[in-house]
């Protein structure tokens, strides 16, 4: 190959990254990959050029290709801080925690004052339910930039995932004082508010997340579930509409749509859209589980139980799709699998005082009253104004003749709802129960003086 050919090339490959700068400028994402591709296949050693595929196939949602890229630009370049800066965060993207968190400090040792190298660590340690440490990284993260909208967003983060709104809520909002075009702080400052209870204000939040990014439909279905909690249930239907609109083939949309028209006695039209979303995505979660309230709501008993089994299937992650289906199949008969899924749910959420409830119900009725009566007083610690745990803890109780814990725990839920009838009837059969015993005793004692 002459020189003159091989200048040729170099310069045709120049010319691909300029024009796939251009490209990126429009928006033009898969054009501008094929461009840079391109000129790497001429010229492999530009560490700068596979940066530039790794920071497109961001855009493009590909991020372990990107990760691929970033790699391939610092074993050219091992210390290029941006690259590895990309790689660490597109590492957290992909779920590899333990990993960006290795990129972070990497960084760290490179440019200890490269302040995103401790920003970018809290979020990735809140993942990994290390909050001190996430903590730890945003106090180091603000000795090189004190106002960083990014340390306080993912501190709000980590603050939420320990429960902490108020805290949380305060950080976000700091976020969006320092930046008020932050992406998602308007979403989880109206997610802990929901959370609070606060509706109204955690709608309001809703709003200004689809202000700034108005196709947003994982928003739209979000303030829709939310709409319809706050009893605005035709609103609730428009949001479900228009997102289905924008987004036709997200499954998710059709799932809540079927959901919202089986609510409306709707059954035709809800299986219609459920089972549009299994077409779209056979694993989309909950859909098999509203099928199942469908044909159950059919006396179908057969079908339902097949769908039932079909959710089991997906392994479901999400507390509240475990509890629906652990009612389900206990209403179905089913209390083996109810077991099943009643326990991954409080080992997802060990705090979940509804799931450590229908736990001991699932317990009681499988005849395990020990391991019931366990669960029991976990929903209590859990949740201790838990009426409805407190009535079934006193029947089981009282079921194997622990009378007096049981009229304690009857006498300890009417401080709190002294007019409560279910509690009131309790105490009436533990009294019944005891005197019973006694009366059956002193028969047994009177039968051998005889």
């Amino acid at each position: 190959m002459s020189i003159e050919s091989n200048d040729c090339d170099w310069n045709d490959a120049e010319q691909r990254v300029e024009r796939a700068q251009e490209l990126f400028e429009q928006c033009r994402w898969q054009e501008a990959l094929d461009e840079l591709r391109a000129a790497t296949s001429i010229n492999p050693y530009n560490s700068s050029w596979h940066y530039n595929i790794g920071l497109t196939l961001d855009q493009l949602g590909r991020h372990e290709e990107a990760i691929q890229a970033y790699q391939q630009a610092l074993s050219i370049e091992p210390n290029d801080l941006q690259a590895l800066h990309r790689l660490a965060v597109d590492l957290h993207e992909v779920g590899r925690f333990h990993d960006a968190i290795a990129a972070f400090e990497r960084i760290e040792q490179l440019d200890s004052s490269f302040e995103p190298a401790y920003c970018g660590r809290i979020l990735s340690y809140a993942e990994l339910g290390q909050h001190q440490r996430a903590e730890e990284m945003f106090y180091l993260a603000r000795l090189y930039r004190e106002d960083c909208p990014d340390c306080y967003y993912n501190i709000g983060v980590s603050l939420a995932a320990r429960k902490q709104y108020d805290r949380a809520i305060y950080c976000w909002q700091r976020a969006l004082d320092l930046d008020e075009q932050h992406p998602e702080a308007h979403l989880r400052i109206a997610e802990a508010l929901w959370n609070k209870g606060e509706l109204e204000k955690a709608r309001q939040h809703y709003i200004e997340g689809l202000r700034q990014e108005p196709g947003n439909t994982a928003t739209l279905l979000d303030l829709a579930e939310l709409l319809w909690e706050m009893g605005r249930v035709e609103e609730a239907g428009e949001k479900i509409r228009s997102a289905v609109e924008l987004a036709p083939d997200d499954p998710a949309g059709h799932c809540l749509l079927g959901r919202w028209l089986l609510d409306h006695g709707r059954g035709a039209e809800a299986e219609q859209s459920l089972r549009h979303a299994i077409g779209l995505d056979p694993t989309c979660p909950g859909v098999h589980l509203q099928l199942a309230r469908l044909f159950l709501s059919r006396r179908d008993l057969a079908e339902a139980r097949r769908q039932l089994r079909a959710e089991l299937l997906l392994r479901p992650n999400d507390p509240q799709t475990l509890l629906d289906l652990s009612n389900l199949l206990m209403d179905l008969g089913e209390i083996r699998p109810a077991l099943a899924c009643l326990k991954r749910l409080v080992q997802l959420a060990p705090d979940h005082a509804g799931g450590w409830q229908n736990l001991a119900v699932a317990h009681f009725l499988r005849g395990r009253y020990d391991e019931g009566i366990a669960a029991s007083h976990e929903s209590l610690r859990h949740d201790p104004n838990n009426i409805p745990a407190m009535h079934n803890l006193a029947l089981a109780l009282g079921r194997m003749g622990r009378y007096d814990e049981a009229i304690a725990i009857v006498r300890q839920g009417l401080t709190k709802a002294p007019k409560d009838i279910s509690l009131q009837r309790v105490e009436l059969r533990v009294h019944l129960l005891r005197g019973w015993q006694r009366i059956a005793s002193l028969c047994r004692r009177l039968l051998r003086w005889q």
